[in-house]
């Protein structure tokens, strides 16, 4: 070879050598080249999707500096058949590098959707139907009482029937956990039952402190024979299992004919008027010991409880008075709110005006609310049932007392003493 050829074959690797050196730097230059969103995004990899399409959705969203250079660095790593459907999270200002290590490892975000406790299964399926991010259909609608309130996590695209299944699952394994573990004296021998109890028990108090405590109150009731007298039972007669009810409960209600109506059915009701969660199941099956029969609301959002009809009673008249106090004081809020509107219309403050409008408004519902829940109680006072035992005792103290002596009429004769 000439002196000039080999002179110019040696220009022509030295020029692919710095060529193909460069190259290699602008790739990986470009590889680890942080992008310039400065939050994290979200990316949506949908089922089916290819390399391509991956790739440009991520330069949409200007999480990509070159397109060719993340291809090539997925064809590489030979992982192009490990991209998996779902939702990313890219943090800011991720490299080329950083955003296919991630969409190679399948963590995707993760998503909750919370069921809370006391809702009926159609109620959940209303949320599930609802929640973002799940698809497909839902399963045959269960039973109440067989789905576990909790919160689950799933991925975009989950079905909603493998959540439904979860809840499934998840009831069946806590009743099982705790059903041998329970007391050995309840009234009741299945776990059917023991949801039955816990449902009520859901409905009745949003104080996880008190279910033990109402537990032992309806277990004794059970005990003596005496009717549950529990108003969630009579809401779920009247609504139809709906469990919405507008409205305060009536005497007619209370009196309604119905299989759940546990006013006028002694035990317990057919079936479960919701789905407990744990800690109703827990106090069902492990109740508080007590000796109490009743309880009323205390104004707080808890209760008092009572061992007697008469405490009972006693118990219901200090929540009146509580009732009337605040009545009273609402009352005369009202009156101060209306002079104040007088003198605001006098001197027509219009802003002032509205505002002491609102705050009568107010006034106005709370003793509309007031009224409500007072007739409420006296409806409750006028249909519970007194225990057996002191049925008894005012049998004996009637037997104990003395006749009544019948009034003799003295006919005047008109004779003068002597």
């Amino acid at each position: 070879m000439a002196a000039g050829g080999r002179l110019i074959f040696r220009l022509f690797v030295l020029s692919l050598i710095f060529f193909l050196g460069g190259s290699v730097f602008s790739f990986y230059s470009l590889l680890y080249e942080q992008n310039d969103v400065s939050e994290s995004t979200v990316v949506l990899v949908e089922k089916g999707e290819n390399l391509n399409q991956i790739a440009r959705r991520l330069k949409q969203e200007n999480l990509l500096s070159s397109i060719a250079v993340f291809k090539a660095a997925a064809r590489l790593s030979g992982k192009t058949t490990s991209l998996r459907a779902g939702e990313y999270r890219i943090p800011a200002h991720a490299s080329a590098k950083e955003i296919l290590d991630i969409l190679v490892s399948g963590q995707t975000v993760v998503r909750r959707v919370t069921i809370p406790e006391g809702k009926t299964s159609r109620q959940i399926f209303d949320i599930l139907a609802q929640t973002p991010g799940l698809t497909g259909e839902l399963p045959e609608l269960p039973p109440n009482g067989m789905l576990l309130p909790e919160t689950y996590v799933f991925s975009y695209g989950s079905p909603r029937k493998i959540i439904v299944e979860r809840m499934l699952s998840g009831m069946q394994k806590t009743i099982d956990e705790l059903w041998p573990g329970r007391d050995d004296d309840l009234p009741y021998t299945t776990k059917e039952e023991a949801l039955v109890l816990a449902s009520i028990i859901e409905k009745e108090t949003s104080v996880a402190s008190e279910r033990p405590r109402i537990a032992g109150v309806f277990i004794n009731r059970l005990r003596k024979g005496m009717r549950l007298q529990t108003d969630p039972t009579v809401i779920y007669a009247v609504t139809d299992g709906t469990m919405e009810l507008r409205r305060r409960l009536t005497h007619k209600d209370l009196k309604a004919p119905h299989p759940f109506n546990t006013y006028m059915n002694k035990g317990l009701p057919p079936a479960p008027i919701c789905n407990p969660g744990r800690e109703s199941i827990q106090a069902v099956l492990k109740p508080q010991k007590t000796n109490e029969i009743y309880f009323v609301a205390d104004g707080t959002g808890g209760h008092v409880f009572s061992r007697s009809f008469d405490e009972h009673r006693r118990n219901i008249l200090n929540w009146k008075k509580a009732r009337q106090q605040k009545r009273l004081a609402a009352r005369k809020n009202r009156a101060i709110q209306k002079k104040q509107t007088v003198k605001s219309e006098a001197v027509k403050e219009a802003p002032v005006l509205v505002q002491v409008q609102t705050e009568a408004e107010k006034q106005e519902e709370l003793l509309r609310e007031l009224e409500e829940q007072d007739l409420s109680l006296d409806i409750a006072e006028e249909t519970l049932e007194v225990p057996p035992e002191e049925k008894k005792v005012e049998k004996k103290a009637e037997k104990k007392m003395p006749p009544v002596k019948k009034a003799v009429s003295v006919k005047k004769t008109g004779k003068k003493k002597k």
